[in-house]
């Protein structure tokens, strides 16, 4: 579940969600689901920390992709950036050793990922592999695999079911992804994987990205818009200011210049072999016309599969799921005994329910999620509470 400020998480996705949130608070013996976050390499930490120290050497010698200029102001952002995965390599290495301190590192699967690419210009909240390819190692109990890179095509919505998989678990019901390691793994690794980008914080574009192993194609849905959008975040970054600053005066050269391109062809194909900056636009040359139809009819029948709704306004499309402009509430559960077996129902579709059982003066902090009737012990009393993502969340009902 993405905790972010767009989200609210629903009270029965954590037993606990704060930064103090532990695996050290679950009960004896249970065993846990934990996510930590490193904000360190955040992209706002390239200007919020631009007068730390750094840790690495100040003169070291950094690769910078074409795309973005070699001035001293950027080779500064970019050793900062590099300082900060070491500060975040360090953070990683330290919940390491408190695993093998307390003797959990061989019996827990541990997932490192970042959740886009680069924070650099032309990197965060782009559908080039720079915004969409996102590092991850996994290490398993007692190094298995170790050193082993794995050349599967590799989805977000893959992750559900690779962990159900590797817990010995099933995916009940429909999912978009598929288990790509583990008991359940799927029989087909992918052929395809698909991205997207609608909102760059305050502003708007809708653009679709079908990746096989080495093409890449774009479809750009709104080609009035640049490349480039003044987003004001991002423009805290020095090396964005750098780039403008260079913009203006003519210092970019035509590669760093691609981005601020005033409008946007209609779709683009790229190699991304012989050309992983994906600056060489392939969708109009006749050698590339089958691959372009391929990934063309790809990205449609996912865009189909998925019922893309890109194309409604946004405030258009709240108000059509929440019929009005007022956020709807959650229906507040209903509990029935019978024969001392709890039953419990919401009437809001797709909205989970949470329970706890309290006896005397302990009440539990987390709430079970209900799945099914369950017996109540003799002089306990429960409370639920129901939740849909997008909704406020219901009262507690208590009985």
């Amino acid at each position: 579940f993405k905790q972010d400020y767009q989200f609210l998480a629903p009270p029965t996705a954590w037993d606990e969600c704060s930064p103090t949130a532990d695996w050290k608070n679950r009960a004896p013996g249970q065993p846990f689901f934990s996510i930590i976050n490193f904000g360190v390499t955040h992209e706002s930490q390239i200007w919020e920390k631009a007068n730390d120290s750094l840790w690495i050497d100040s003169t070291l010698q950094v690769k910078v992709p074409p795309y973005l200029p070699q001035t001293s102001v950027a080779l500064k952002d970019i050793r900062r950036m590099y300082s900060n995965v070491k500060v975040m390599d360090d953070q990683v290495g330290k919940v390491l050793a408190r695993l093998e301190a307390e003797g959990l590192l061989d019996s827990t699967i541990v997932f490192w990922y970042a959740d886009h690419g680069g924070p650099l210009p032309r990197q965060k909240r782009l559908c080039y592999d720079s915004g969409l390819k996102a590092p991850m190692i996994i290490r398993y109990p007692n190094q298995w695999n170790k050193g082993h890179v794995d050349s599967q095509l590799i989805s977000f919505v893959d992750f559900l079911p690779t962990i159900l998989s590797l817990a010995g678990s099933r995916v009940s019901g429909p999912t978009d992804g598929q288990a790509f390691v583990g008991k359940f793994m799927a029989n087909q690794p992918r052929t395809y994987i698909h991205g997207g980008a609608d909102r760059f914080d305050e502003k708007y574009d809708m653009i679709r990205a079908v990746r096989d192993h080495r093409y890449k194609y774009l479809r750009n849905f709104d080609t009035t818009k640049s490349y480039y959008l003044a987003v004001q975040y991002r423009e805290k970054m020095p090396i964005m200011k750098e780039m403008l600053r260079l913009k203006e005066t003519g210092g970019l050269d035509e590669i760093q210049s691609q981005w601020f391109r005033p409008k946007k062809v209609a779709e683009e194909l790229f190699d991304t072999y012989t050309d992983p900056h994906e600056l060489n636009n392939l969708a109009t040359s006749p050698e590339y016309k089958n691959k372009l139809v391929e990934l063309r009819n790809e990205c449609d029948r996912w865009m189909k599969s998925i019922d893309d709704k890109g194309l409604i306004f946004e405030p258009e499309y709240v108000r059509s799921i929440w019929n009005g402009d007022q956020q709807p509430i959650t229906a507040n559960p209903e509990i029935s005994l019978k024969d001392n077996k709890v039953s419990i129902t919401c009437l809001t579709p797709g909205a989970s329910i949470g329970y706890q059982i309290s006896k005397g003066t302990q009440s539990p902090k987390a709430w079970n999620i209900y799945t099914q009737p369950f017996d109540l012990p003799v002089g306990s009393s429960i409370s639920a509470v129901a939740h849909r993502i997008g909704y406020i969340t219901s009262n507690v009902i208590e009985q």
